[in-house]
């Protein structure tokens, strides 16, 4: 039986025969397999288990145009697009225009220890350290992943040699300036080496506030020994833009990972991240906060693959929806055989302002060792009134006495972000969403 293509996926098909990038034979054979497997699976449904609550073939309507070079926005323009705060936060700077790194709007020293290359740059120059990208991190058949290898772009890769520690974090703008609605692929690759410290921030932004967006961006991680990595993503999409995001680490021996995402409202938001445990004890906190509002569609899904002794994973996840919004949590901790002392939490809460929003949750727990420590909750309500009439009780008037509850409510996922700076960031756009809301 023939399979029925929608007119996305003939589109996306036609855009997997010629890759953007070329590079050695090793990344020609992944990215040849990438597409055979694109063009097996199709774009994920309902029918997927993984993707049963975001039909990516159905909500895809049509395949915008890739994202076509433009003129650089001036620093200045890219400067207003982010806002005080982030304009003036203290770090290395890097840019990516369209989903393609710029040499002109980034900072062309980070360090002595780092070594910094745009992607299409790497792999014509067929650089050695590369050649653990688009391995998947033991992920088989994800057609998103295997459509970015594909189709991307461009990215940037950057490597930290041992014992590697920045003065300042590495600010990672994600800058959409194209004035009609566009797509762009592209790809994050990052080599830590054991020891190192790094804080990574990433901004996703458009100078065009009407203009909409498809974007497929995968992001890696090669996390040495003993390494700590902060990662915080920050996304604000339109209304109909469709935002596809894959992070992928691999944990060595007594590393420290910690990512936050904040998604504010956007079209359809599909974020995905994949853990696997290789060193002991190591541990990894993932934790986000999702302000959804109108017809917003926002889809977490994670996993995390304990395969050594004695690692620790911690998961709390809080949202907020309100108008026809649904969001989706999927969270799956797996402990291997032999992953003895697996110490893993796992926690969703979402908070309904309209009777017409929607929250999915399916935590799981996949265990095949006998000596672990491992619980999952998920919560859903609304706002709870004996509180509300507490606080008007008191004169405070009942749209404020909202957002401050609405603020408490979220406030322990937004305490575990470290950047004092970012967190108050993230607080302002938090704090003017719960006053449209």
């Amino acid at each position: 039986m023939e399979l029925v293509r929608t007119p996305a996926e003939s589109g996306l098909i036609d855009l997997c025969q010629t890759p953007s990038i070329e590079g050695p034979s090793w990344f020609t054979a992944r990215q040849d397999q990438a597409r055979d497997e694109f063009i097996s699976l199709g774009l994920p449904h309902r029918r997927v288990e993984e993707w049963k609550y975001t039909d990516l073939k159905s909500g895809l309507k049509s395949l915008y145009p890739k994202a076509s070079s433009q003129t650089p926005p001036s620093t200045t323009a890219l400067n207003e697009a982010l806002g005080a705060t982030l304009a003036t936060l203290e770090a290395h700077r890097l840019v990516l225009v369209d989903g393609v790194f710029n040499a002109d709007l980034s900072d062309d020293a980070i360090g002595s220890d780092v070594e910094l290359l745009p992607l299409t740059d790497g792999l014509k120059d067929a650089s050695p350290w590369l050649e653990g990208l688009g391995d998947n991190l033991g992920q088989d058949r994800d057609a998103i992943q295997a459509l970015n290898l594909v189709t991307m772009q461009g990215g940037v890769a950057l490597r930290l040699a041992e014992k590697a520690k920045l003065d300042k974090p590495v600010h990672i703008i994600f800058a959409n300036t194209n004035m009609k609605a566009s797509s762009f692929a592209s790809r994050l690759y990052f080599d830590i080496g054991a020891a190192a410290k790094v804080e990574i921030i990433e901004t996703h932004i458009s100078l065009n506030q009407d203009v909409s967006l498809q974007a497929n961006i995968v992001t890696e991680l090669m996390i040495g020994d003993w390494a700590q990595v902060s990662h915080v993503k920050f996304t604000k999409d339109t209304s109909d833009s469709v935002h596809l995001a894959n992070v992928s680490g691999k944990l060595g021996k007594e590393t420290d990972y910690k990512f936050f995402q904040f998604t504010l409202n956007g079209g359809i938001t599909r974020n995905q991240i994949y853990m696997r445990y290789e060193g002991d004890e190591a541990k990894a906190d993932i934790s986000g906060v999702a302000l959804l509002n109108g017809m917003s569609h926002a889809d977490m899904t994670l996993v995390m693959d304990h395969d050594a002794v004695g690692c620790e994973s911690r998961e709390l996840f809080k949202t907020v929806l309100d108008g026809t919004a649904q969001a989706v949590f999927q969270g799956k901790v797996i402990v291997q055989p032999g992953a003895q002392k697996t110490d893993g939490e796992m926690m969703s809460k979402a908070l309904l302002l309209s009777e017409h929003a929607e929250f999915d949750s399916k935590p799981e727990l996949e265990i095949y060792a006998d000596d672990v420590l491992c619980g999952h909750g998920a919560t859903t309500g609304q706002i709870d009134d004996e509180l509300l009439f507490y606080l008007k009780a008191r004169g405070i008037e009942d749209a404020q006495a909202r957002a401050l509850l609405i603020q408490a409510f979220v406030g322990e996922a937004f305490e575990l972000v470290e950047n004092e700076q970012v967190r108050e960031m993230m607080i302002d756009h938090a704090v003017a969403w719960y006053n449209q809301a």
